[in-house]
């Protein structure tokens, strides 16, 4: 950029200005050893020649001979100048390092408009620029939605509240396009429509207005119509109500086979055991939780099993909020002994040994820690199914004890149940 082209108030020395572009020096260089000043951008295309000289005394010059004259440039930009629009009216004279601040606040100074429409002005001018500017917000006449201005016309397109007339000429106008469905479905005389009594048979077509008419002349056809269908409607559910019995009864059928699948399942299981029952119990906190609060019942229930085969039926119990001496704290457990199918043959009364076992679930076997209570009640006779009886441990385990430990683990809890009879049954299956 070359020298500066500005009014200043005070004549300018001569040492000031720079002798390529004959304007005061801006980002003045010294070249020697001639001393001589230039612009910087001036001096550029010199030293590209390649025997660069300086434009006042011819001497040869070199990059390294060129240097910012600092101090002159701070001289140059303390001079005050007068605005560049003095001639337009504008009175400020300054410093010329201000000039550039005053034009940034100058009303005289074009500056661009701020909605970016394109037009540059005078700043004083762009308050009055805005109620004729292209990007001004202006209200749709209609619909009331602020609109750019210069783009009302795609907006009046859609609309929704820009007047428009019947597309049936019926007569009616300033509609909205928000309105127009609902003339036109309801109300316009013109448009064709099927008769009222379509659903029910009747093809009859014509405009809204010719309708009343045709309803008015074919009432007993109509009626007709209904009839017809209400009694095949009548036949429908009759046959809708047959197939639901059937499927009820298949339902019950179905429900009444799986129940005796499931029966025979448990049994066979229990038939075939040992004497030993594991329980796993999962979601373990919330039905202790549960427990605490009596949202649900206790105790929990096992499947049935057997101490051996053709033995003797039992069946474990937990109660996770204990009974007793151990409730609130403890988690109590117990077994008893049910009416089974094989009590006939088997010695009453029996004498069993009871072992519950919480199982310790850390993977190091060497630091599983069972929990293991051992209960030997004494002479159990024979259940009927008004008297079953139960023995177990009360206080078994402290709730707090499993919470939070390798005893609960995923929120399970495992708790073997194991039945040994201290004498072998003498029943029928051992005289055999």
């Amino acid at each position: 950029m070359p020298g500066y082209e500005a009014k200043f108030v005070n004549a300018v020395d001569k040492c000031f200005e720079c002798p390529v572009c004959l304007t005061v020096l801006r980002d003045p260089v010294q070249v020697t050893p001639c001393g001589h000043r230039v612009c910087k951008t001036c001096i550029q295309p010199i030293l590209r020649n390649k025997r660069p000289r300086c434009p006042l005394d011819n001497l040869p010059v070199c990059d390294d001979q060129v240097f910012s004259d600092n101090a002159c440039h701070r001289q140059i930009l303390s001079m005050d100048i007068l605005c560049r629009h003095n001639e337009k009216g504008c009175t400020w004279t300054g410093p010329l390092n201000d000039h550039k601040k005053h034009l940034d606040n100058c009303d005289l100074n074009n500056v661009n408009c701020p909605k970016n429409c394109g037009a540059s002005l005078e700043r004083r001018k762009v308050d009055e620029h805005f109620t004729e500017c292209d990007n001004r917000q202006t209200p749709c006449l209609h619909c009331k939605q602020m609109i750019v201005f210069s783009s009302m016309d795609v907006h009046l397109q859609s609309c929704a509240s820009f007047p428009i007339s019947c597309p049936l000429k019926c007569g009616v106008n300033e509609l909205s396009k928000q309105t127009l469905s609902s003339h036109m479905n309801l109300e316009c005389p013109l448009l064709v429509v099927p008769c009222s009594f379509a659903h029910a048979g009747c093809s009859y077509k014509a405009e809204r207005q010719k309708m009343p008419s045709h309803m008015e002349e074919n009432v007993t056809s109509h009626l007709m119509l209904i009839c017809n269908i209400v009694k095949d409607q009548k036949q429908q559910l009759s046959l809708q109500r047959e197939r639901i019995q059937l499927q009820k009864e298949h339902l019950q059928l179905q429900k009444e086979m799986l129940m005796a699948q499931k029966d025979e399942l448990i049994e066979t299981r229990s038939k075939t055991a040992s004497g030993e029952f594991v329980w796993r119990i999962d979601n373990f906190t919330r039905k202790l939780m549960d427990a605490k609060s009596g949202r649900a019942s206790e105790p929990l229930i096992s499947e049935p099993f057997y101490t051996h085969p053709h033995g003797y039926k039992m069946c474990a119990g937990i109660w996770l909020n204990g009974i007793g001496t151990g409730r609130g704290r403890y988690i109590s457990v117990g077994l008893q002994v049910q009416v089974g199918e094989f009590d006939g043959v088997l010695d009453w009364s029996f004498y069993p040994r009871y072992t519950f076992t919480l199982l310790d679930q850390h993977e190091s076997k060497k630091d599983k820690k069972d929990i293991v209570a051992t209960f030997e009640p004494q002479g159990i006779v024979r259940p009927s199914i008004n008297r079953q009886l139960g023995k177990g441990a009360r206080r078994f385990v402290l709730q707090d004890d499993v919470i939070g430990s390798t005893y609960c683990k995923d929120d399970v809890i495992y708790i073997k149940f194991n039945v040994a009879v201290k004498q072998p049954p003498s029943g029928f299956f051992a005289k055999v």
